[in-house]
């Protein structure tokens, strides 16, 4: 009994940590880490996501920046309400729920495809496994996300 009580924690140990996100070894653009940026209000990178981010494949997020992303020097993403022709780019499973890597900000904050490819590795560089944030200009930043219908990013 106590044999099965082991394992059975071992196994539930297991789980639990590949359920949980990790965002290890995460530094900002000057190399220091974030305990040492505590008094500093604006993170330049972060993992955070929504509550769905856990669930995500990395392999769709992967697909989505090298696969629908239009790869040029060319502003043409923005945010929602920018003008500009694209939010971003997903993939997922079908039309439905998949990982999207879109701009958020004002009106302001445009992109090119390049820039948001690169900005797509610095997250991953930064510690960032599945869902993060990487903060530039005026209140804008490249962020990977669950999002709900890849049909709503285009």
């Amino acid at each position: 009994m106590r044999l099965n009580l082991s394992i059975f924690a071992a196994f539930a140990a297991v789980f639990n940590a590949m359920a949980a996100p990790h965002c290890m070894n995460r530094t900002d653009v000057n190399g220091t880490s974030p305990s040492s940026t505590l008094s500093d209000p604006v993170k330049t990178y972060d993992c955070d996501g929504s509550v769905m981010c856990s669930t995500l494949k990395v392999q769709w997020c992967d697909e989505a920046v090298n696969w629908s992303l239009i790869r040029t020097d060319e502003a043409i993403y923005g945010p929602a309400g920018s003008g500009q022709p694209h939010l971003g780019a997903c993939h997922g499973r079908g039309t439905d729920f998949g990982c999207a890597i879109v701009l958020e900000g004002s009106k302001e904050c445009k992109r090119s495809g390049n820039d948001i490819w690169w900005d797509y590795q610095e997250i991953r560089k930064s510690g960032c496994h599945h869902c993060g944030h990487k903060r530039w200009g005026n209140g804008c930043s490249t962020t990977i996300d669950y999002y709900p219908e890849c049909d709503w990013v285009r």
